[in-house]
């Protein structure tokens, strides 16, 4: 008795290739997932950074078109935190975060003061232009260039 098979051959090599097309579909699907998972994760961050820019500069716009001192609480987004940086000064966001709009005069005009909590409010070395203000969520930051000048 004689058995061929040719057949046989050819139809494992057809199953093996089209098993291995469906393990890379699935692998190529699962990346492309979670990379847009990600990407979006990400864009969320950005919108609501802009929001908190958005929020920071009209308080900023408010306390010195009144000329009065105003505070808002800030917090962090979930639980990514961030640092807003502007003048010589940063103030980091990693909990309830209390910032005071003050409108003070000096030999250039009225600027807003603004400080925060002792406990986030730091000092750098490196000023930013007075009216440029930077928020940073490690990987990725966000500038605004405000309407008054603030430090």
């Amino acid at each position: 008795m004689r058995h061929n098979f040719k057949g046989q051959i050819s139809i494992d090599a057809v199953l093996a290739i089209i098993f291995m097309l469906l393990i890379t579909y699935i692998i190529s699907y699962n990346n492309i997932i979670f990379n847009t998972l990600n990407n979006t994760r990400e864009s969320e961050i950005v919108s609501r950074g802009q929001s908190i820019m958005d929020v920071f500069e009209n308080y900023a716009l408010i306390a010195y078109s009144k000329g009065i001192t105003l505070s808002a609480t800030f917090e962090p987004i979930g639980n990514i935190n961030y640092t807003i940086r502007f003048a010589n000064k940063e103030i980091i966001v990693n909990d309830s975060t209390n910032i005071s709009f003050k409108p003070e005069h000096n030999q250039n005009g009225i600027y807003i003061n603004i400080t925060g909590d002792s406990d986030s409010l730091r000092y750098t070395n490196s000023p930013l232009k007075p009216n440029i203000v930077n928020i940073s969520f490690g990987k990725f930051y966000i500038t605004k260039n405000i309407s008054v000048i603030i430090g």
